[in-house]
């Protein structure tokens, strides 16, 4: 007993020690290191100020499009259409970034069933408006645009309340963004003006078919929150081909590198040593390549086919409202194993976001607050199409345990087209 009542204060001497060193060291280095962090402070502060701001002066428009009942097209109409809208991207300079605070325009694809009744949406900021019409009539003609309000509109903003539930999540991807999905390409889709029915194939139907069997009182929302991209994601593609391969990623060398190489250069030229010559470039790519399997092989080439084209960053969330009376979570099973078929064991697929789940733990003893604070928050942020990033003021009160996230990941055109297109 003795003993141990030795080594505990012993263990909490030594504490005390370290605790008092390292207060000595904040005392006398706080004029270093706190001016850096009150600059990062204010910078996260001023860019979110910035952010808002933007925001919160667009004026936005919900555009509702109909179409025939039949679409004599395959999805690469619509993925001409997502290549169209890329040229919203912008790559902005210091002035315009960090004085004027413009920001990177997104967008929301949308589907919605409604009692058994199936529409799509865009909603954009307003001056978009007539390239979305160009974009759309370009490739469906016979189609119908107009501008129309909230489809959720006549549901109460209190949700959820004594008369409706809710449930919400979003997904994301389970591996790098430079690995593919099954896209459209890999369905037999064909030109159903000239081809049997049998030989159609879409994967858009079995969304289309859960959707269509709605009841009255059930309502089901998919967003696809979309901002244009650079290459950046392109260049992630490229290194983890790279790393696949075995071939190393090339990288820029330090500046201090390069100067201690020309000294040591400068020197053996004034001593009279020879340099060694450098050794050519060998392309390890072809070598690693014959070693892969098949498959892996058709995995570098599906990844490399991937990045080639233009891509947006993604979100994608889903909603079911219903009366309590009907609510069903089959909805949500169901949607979720609509997006399965996407899913390959080699390449890429969907999986549920748990940080965006309007969940709880089922230890937790206050799951039922917890899930209705979340469903709230979620009910809210889908009606103003806006990712999980923090709770603005006005929604703090409505803050009860872990906060919602979303988690962004790249889609490029032809998988974009392939979640969203007109079946």
């Amino acid at each position: 007993m003795v003993f141990a009542l030795n080594a505990f204060f012993s263990l909490l001497e030594d504490f005390l020690n370290n605790l008092y060193i390292f207060w000595l060291l904040v005392k006398n280095t706080w004029w270093i290191f706190l001016p850096l962090v009150l600059f990062f402070i204010l910078k996260r502060t001023y860019l979110t100020y910035l952010i808002v701001r933007y925001f919160r002066n667009l004026k936005w428009v919900l555009l509702e499009v109909r179409i025939p009942r039949e679409v004599a097209k395959p999805p690469l109409a619509m993925e001409q259409i997502f290549a169209g809208l890329h040229s919203a991207y912008r790559a902005f300079d210091f002035y315009e970034k960090y004085v004027n605070g413009i920001q990177q325009d997104y967008f929301s694809v949308e589907v919605a069933g409604i009692g058994g009744e199936i529409h799509f949406y865009f909603y954009v900021p307003s001056y978009y408006r007539n390239l979305i019409e160009a974009l759309v009539y370009s490739q469906y003609p016979e189609s119908e645009i107009r501008e129309v309000e909230d489809y959720f509109s006549s549901l109460p903003d209190d949700l959820p309340n004594n008369e409706f539930e809710i449930f919400g999540s979003e997904f994301v991807l389970a591996k790098e963004d430079g690995y593919p999905i099954r896209t459209y390409k890999e369905f037999s889709i064909e030109d159903i003006s000239s081809k049997e029915e049998m030989r159609k194939v879409d994967p858009f139907s079995a969304l289309a078919e859960v959707l269509g069997k709605l009841r009255p009182g059930e309502y089901v929302g998919i967003q696809l929150l979309i901002k244009p991209t650079g290459d950046k994601w392109k260049k992630e593609g490229e290194a983890l081909v790279n790393k696949l391969i075995g071939k190393k990623t090339a990288t820029k060398k330090p500046f201090v590198s390069k100067i201690v190489a020309e000294l040591h250069g400068a020197y053996n030229n004034v001593v009279g040593v020879e340099s060694k010559p450098s050794k050519p470039a060998v392309d390890e790519k072809g070598t690693m390549m014959q070693h892969l399997s098949p498959g892996e092989k058709e995995v570098v080439v599906a990844i490399e086919r991937n990045i080639a084209k233009i891509g947006f960053e993604t979100v994608l969330r889903f909603i079911y409202v219903a009366r309590r009376d009907v609510f069903d979570m089959a909805s949500f099973s169901s949607i979720n194993a609509v997006l399965r078929q996407y899913n390959t064991q080699n390449l890429n697929g969907f999986k549920i976001n748990g940080a965006s789940l309007t969940g709880a733990r089922w230890w937790n003893p206050f799951k039922h607050k917890i899930k209705a604070k979340k469903r709230a928050i979620f009910w809210k942020f889908y009606r103003s199409r806006r990712i999980f990033k923090g709770v603005p003021s006005d929604m703090k009160h409505l803050v009860f345990g872990p906060l919602l996230d979303s988690k962004a990941f790249v889609f490029n055109v032809e998988e974009l087209a392939t979640i969203y297109h007109y079946p």
